[in-house]
């Protein structure tokens, strides 16, 4: 008889380790799946911020382009509004400060030059030459008429 209540206490160990198996992956299966909810959670999350950072880099750029719509606007550039691409405020400003100089150079060269009303004087063509000394012949002369 002892040797039955061997094999029993053996068969009841067996089955005691196994259901501690069994427990055991229990536990690893539910851990296994709460830890696959939060990650896809994560991932819900992590493509939302995603999708909130575009929208704040839209709006960034939006407001960027309006800047520089307004700069130019400031300066007298706007009809150049079209062709100016700039991706940085230094950038802008430099754009900004090589079209107003051109502009200006523009506006002298169009402007009005009267060529056949000047008046050249014996003065003036001394004065041009650098030459001192028939500068002064000519101030002298005209003390003395």
């Amino acid at each position: 008889m002892s040797d039955e209540k061997v094999t029993q206490t053996e068969t009841t160990q067996e089955q005691q380790q196994e259901q501690q198996q069994q427990d055991q992956q229990q536990v690893d299966m539910k851990t296994y799946l709460d830890l696959v909810a939060k990650m896809e959670k994560m991932e819900q999350m992590l493509s939302q911020e995603a999708e909130k950072q575009k929208e704040i880099e839209a709006k960034q750029q939006e407001l960027f382009q309006k800047q520089v719509q307004l700069t130019l606007k400031e300066n007298g550039l706007e009809k150049f509004a079209d062709i100016v691409r700039v991706n940085d405020e230094n950038e802008l400003a430099d754009v900004v400060k090589k079209l107003s100089q051109i502009v200006n150079e523009i506006k002298v060269e169009t402007g009005y030059v009267p060529s056949d009303h000047a008046k050249t004087d014996e003065y003036s063509k001394y004065e041009k030459e650098k030459n001192a000394a028939g500068m002064i012949a000519v101030k002298l002369s005209k003390l003395f008429q």
